[in-house]
């Protein structure tokens, strides 16, 4: 068998890039989790036997399925480009699902007093450090800003 040995202008340096792409990218992105400790948030979302589901996570978590480009481009001040690695990934995400749960939650009139919206949170560490409805501050609900 005959081996040919030529190099391609620039093959190395692609390839090279290649690697340090794939490096950057297989790292751990972290745990981050987006919810709410609120009692009746889960009423809400799913209903009961005396009332119809009133979704907003389930909408949320659809619209970032079907593009997640668009979807942080639209719910964050970044654009996939700009994300440098799986853990800047993974809570970017976070926060622009924070931010897009909480504008389903206006855009519903589910805010009875700014509870429910001022309690859903992207937090880093654990489910138990999202906020229960007598740890938030309603008024500090007014914009829709995320807690970054």
């Amino acid at each position: 068998m005959t081996g040919f040995d030529f190099d391609i202008k620039g093959l190395e340096a692609h390839k090279r890039q290649l690697r340090e792409e794939r490096d950057k990218w297989t790292g751990d992105g972290g745990t981050w989790y987006v919810g709410t400790a609120v009692e009746y948030a889960v009423y809400l979302e799913y209903g009961t036997s005396k009332m119809d589901p009133k979704p907003f996570f389930r909408p949320a978590l659809a619209e970032a399925e079907q593009d997640l480009s668009a979807f942080v481009r639209d719910n964050t001040r970044k654009t996939l480009s700009q994300i440098d690695g799986p853990r800047e990934l993974v809570k970017t995400i976070a926060f622009a699902l924070e931010r897009r749960v909480k504008e389903i939650i206006t855009e519903k009139g589910l805010i009875e007093s700014g509870t429910m919206r001022a309690s859903v949170r992207a937090v880093p560490t654990r489910p138990d450090d999202l906020p229960t409805a007598d740890e938030v501050d309603p008024s500090a609900s007014a914009d829709i800003e995320v807690s970054a």
